[in-house]
């Protein structure tokens, strides 16, 4: 008798200790039982006596009375080299509203058979490895870490408080042929997107401030920055009538060194010889800042325009058009444009021609710069981790998922090296 006294005060002692390890608030382990050969641990835990009134899981109502008993089996953090499983004792509530429901339990938030802590872990392991690489480190399938990944990122989003929207950014993005284009709003403050939205029309940008935003979210928004895309133009001008638009800088020097490609294609065809083969295979150094270049580079360029004038004057213009925007006051921005034009004159360079006709017919989206100063750059930094992530987890059929990794990604600043640098 009093060796089966001593043998059950010890055995609930080791139970007190699973607790203690376990560290579940409110609930405390009855039984444990460790498989050496397969190197799992199991442990059935049920709530403490005297803990908190039980929640209904359906309407979250407090109290109810127990209508039955049942058990659930989910899979915790390992313990050391053990994988570890929670038999879970539940209650199914009577709740006057919905009837028979499972208790709501802080520890399993929802129904897959994973404790939160677990699920966490599996999040938080996404955030700088692949879906394949976590799967191989947890063992398990590569569609479940998505979908652990995906309630993680659901619920971080529902419990942190969004940021005000006062310079937002709006791209577009190609995400392949299926896809095509997918439009991308984004906080220019925070460098974090905030909404895709399917092709890159005006109905997609007027889908978000009808859905994403109130009459008084609109009004505070002060700058939109984005390209010279019509359909944006017109979308942001009906619905945010305050806003100012600023044509973003790296899409008008996409304009410039379209030009500089068309001047440099049409000397290719015109020259013959070997000043032909000169021309050839310059197309990236071109394209390229000259302080970007190192010397052997500038040595090819400088052997090209010795022969070739033209491709010298529209480099140089391409070059000097970069520096409209170290302009403050928006009468020196105009004047220094206005000389840039000018030294078009008898250039014969018509794809410049034609780059200075844009620039004079978006000219107020271009002075707006100096009236509002929104951070140029960062709508391509967002760019730019949106197609990192979508490379590293070989393509995103959901968008919402994609969404909040990129949201994710910039509020913790994982891997935001593009967006650090363009700040």
């Amino acid at each position: 008798m009093l060796r089966q006294q001593r043998f059950s005060k010890l055995a609930s002692l080791a139970e007190k200790d699973w607790t203690k390890i376990l560290g579940w608030p409110g609930y405390q382990v009855w039984r444990h039982e460790i498989d050496e050969k397969n190197k799992e641990l199991k442990l059935w835990v049920r709530r403490k006596p005297g803990t908190k009134k039980l929640i209904c899981s359906g309407c979250g109502r407090h109290g109810g009375e127990i209508h039955d008993t049942t058990e659930r089996e989910v899979r915790d953090l390992p313990w050391s080299e053990y994988q570890a499983t929670v038999v879970l004792e539940l209650y199914r509530v009577r709740c006057p509203d919905c009837g028979p429901k499972i208790e709501k339990v802080s520890q399993l938030p929802s129904k897959a058979p994973f404790s939160k802590r677990f699920e966490e872990a599996v999040g938080q392991a996404c955030e700088s490895a692949s879906g394949r690489q976590v799967a191989r480190r947890f063992g398990l399938a590569e569609s479940t870490v998505r979908a652990i990944d995906l309630r993680y990122l659901e619920r971080w989003s529902a419990s942190r408080r969004k940021p005000a929207l006062r310079q937002m950014g709006v791209d577009e993005i190609y995400m392949g042929k299926k896809a095509k284009f997918v439009t991308v709003v984004c906080n220019l403050a925070t460098g974090e997107p905030l909404w895709f939205g399917k092709e890159r029309k005006q109905e997609s940008l007027d889908e978000f401030f009808r859905s994403q935003l109130s009459q008084r979210q609109r009004e505070r928004i002060e700058v939109a920055c984005v390209d010279m895309w019509g359909p944006f133009r017109l979308s942001i001008e009906e619905w945010a009538p305050g806003c100012k638009i600023v044509y973003d800088k790296f899409h008008i020097m996409q304009h410039a060194n379209r030009a500089v490609d068309e001047v440099r294609r049409a000397e290719f065809f015109r020259k013959g010889g070997w000043p032909r083969e000169l021309v050839k295979g310059k197309r990236w150094l071109l394209l390229s800042r000259w302080v970007n270049l190192t010397e052997s580079q500038k040595q090819m360029l400088n052997e090209l325009f010795k022969i070739n004038r033209k491709m010298l004057k529209a480099y140089l213009l391409k070059e000097s058009l970069d520096r409209l925007w170290n302009y403050i006051y928006e009468g020196s921005m105009l004047k220094y444009l206005k000389s840039w034009i000018d030294q078009l004159r008898w250039q014969r360079l018509e794809p410049f021609q034609k780059l200075a006709q844009l620039l004079l017919d978006h000219l107020d989206g271009i002075l707006n710069y100096c009236r509002v100063k929104p951070p140029l750059g960062v709508v391509e930094a967002v760019n730019g981790n949106i197609k990192m992530l979508v490379r590293r987890g070989r393509g995103y059929k959901n968008l919402r998922y994609l969404l909040l990794k990129a949201q994710r990604m910039a509020a913790t600043r994982t891997e935001f090296v593009a967006c650090r640098k363009a700040a």
